[in-house]
């Protein structure tokens, strides 16, 4: 990710909409599926607010490859932060309880990425994913943010358990936003060519609130897997 959009997603992150209801939606699914006070490592931790939000459920470490994400971090009162790569992490082997990927692993070599993680976690433990979803929504802001690939259930389901893990849940999200996203994507990237602008940038209260009910409904379709299609993908893995 640029390093401009370090302070962009600092302070969205508390009360925009799409980061609230995804993180929401994690934290949904590891109250139904997993028991607290785990051993919790975020990798790819951003400025740090799934690291906030995750400590109701134990002790949180977060690895970052960005210096400027570990200072945003710090500057939450989070010290359990680490500047470091996700591919190759340092820590020792079967050591936590949850590993959570959230918008990760599409910016990295995810079968090497996938590898580290199933050997810092303890035997039978887990692994929480999102990624962006469907190839054919690739845009300039996928370039942006340095992605490498997006996911179908399909491909993500299929490289889990090539790495040793069982899906326990997997589900799309954001279905409501794909005509949408499409088409603000297509125009900004025809309009905006040479600085293509945040799309989490949102001024409008009145519509953030509207957006983030609508998702608050769909939180109900993902957690039983009723999403069929979106523009993201959630999914939980344990390892085998």
């Amino acid at each position: 990710m640029k390093n401009y959009l370090y302070k962009d997603l600092f302070d969205e992150e508390e009360k925009h909409w799409w980061h609230r209801a995804k993180r929401k939606i994690v934290l949904d699914i590891i109250k139904k599926h997993l028991n607290p006070k785990m051993k919790i490592v975020d990798i790819g931790c951003g400025t740090g607010k799934n690291m906030e939000s995750l400590k109701q459920f134990g002790e949180v470490w977060g690895i970052d490859s960005s210096l400027e994400a570990i200072k945003y971090c710090k500057k939450r009162g989070l010290h359990n932060v680490i500047l470091g790569n996700g591919e190759k992490t340092k820590l020792s082997s079967n050591k936590f309880d949850l590993v959570t990927l959230l918008d990760v692993l599409e910016h990295a070599d995810d079968e090497k990425m996938l590898e580290e993680t199933y050997r810092i976690l303890k035997p039978h433990g887990y692994i929480l994913i999102t990624v962006p979803a469907l190839p054919w929504m690739w845009s300039e802001w996928d370039n942006v943010l340095h992605h490498k690939r997006r996911y179908t259930k399909h491909t993500l389901s299929n490289i889990l358990v090539k790495n040793g893990f069982h899906i326990t849940t997997i589900s799309y999200m954001y279905f409501f936003l794909l005509l949408p996203a499409f088409l603000i994507r297509l125009i900004k990237s025809k309009s905006h060519k040479k600085n293509y602008g945040s799309d989490f940038s949102l001024s409008n209260g009145l519509l953030n609130s509207i957006l983030e009910k609508v998702a608050s409904f769909e939180r109900y379709l993902v957690k039983r897997e009723l999403v069929p299609i979106g523009l993201s993908l959630v999914v939980l893995a344990q390892k085998l």
